[in-house]
């Protein structure tokens, strides 16, 4: 671009803005265009966590005192503190879980009042009067939309799906789509037998060898039950 900027610059801005003479505005492009130039991407921030080295955490993204099962992924934008999440799940961009709860039957809401971390830099409380933080679990082979958010205290079964723009404020039952907000259950992926098959069999957990079996039945739902039924 810098480039580019040098070599045509004048001749855009003139064809355009003709009044300027190009005497200042050619200077500030070309900062501009260092500017991009020297961009570095920001970088993710892993803090109290563990994270599968068969995971993949795009960059940038936050995660604290969280777990990160094998074969997941998780999108760009995303900031995750206090969750258990398992193998295989799927998770898109801007995802927010793990921020706490603030009291609603209170005078205020305002951490201030009620907790001793001093969040906004000062507190009065001398205790903790409420539980500001419940462990959030997100099970195997979930996948998330984009845009969604999860509150502190929630489960999300094996094999849901949460549509984008979600905030999920309750427990997902295994594989059920959940959406909206508030979010609802819209239907199930499967089944309730083919759902209690599938739970029992946990092909989540199989070895690689075995887990060939899903890619080459993976349209076959009866087929795989029957081959693992137990």
């Amino acid at each position: 671009m810098r480039k580019y900027l040098k070599k045509h610059g004048r001749k855009i801005l003139l064809k355009f803005y003709p009044q300027l003479g190009l005497t200042s505005a050619l200077p500030h492009l070309l900062s501009m265009a260092n500017s991009v130039s020297s961009m570095k991407p920001i970088s993710s921030t892993f803090t109290d966590s563990v994270i599968s080295e068969h995971a993949k955490c795009s960059d940038p993204c936050s995660i604290s005192q969280s777990q990160v099962g094998s074969y997941t992924y998780i999108a760009i934008n995303s900031i995750i503190s206090g969750t258990e999440i398992g193998k295989f799940c799927s998770i898109g961009p801007n995802f927010i879980c793990g921020w706490g709860i603030h009291p609603t039957n209170g005078i205020s809401t305002s951490p201030m009042f009620y907790s001793t971390l001093k969040q906004n830099g000062i507190s009065l409380s001398k205790t903790n009067k409420i539980v500001e933080r419940k462990k959030i679990i997100i099970e195997n082979d979930v996948y998330i939309g984009a845009n969604v958010t999860v509150l502190d205290g929630v489960t999300i079964g094996n094999g849901a799906v949460i549509g984008a723009g979600a905030v999920v404020s309750k427990d997902i039952p295994p594989y059920s789509i959940a959406i909206g907000c508030p979010i609802k259950i819209l239907k199930y992926r499967f089944e309730s037998d083919q759902i209690d098959e599938l739970l029992q069999i946990k092909w989540w957990d199989f070895d690689e060898n075995k887990l060939k079996d899903v890619e080459s039945m993976f349209f076959d739902v009866d087929e795989f039950i029957k081959k693992y039924r137990s």
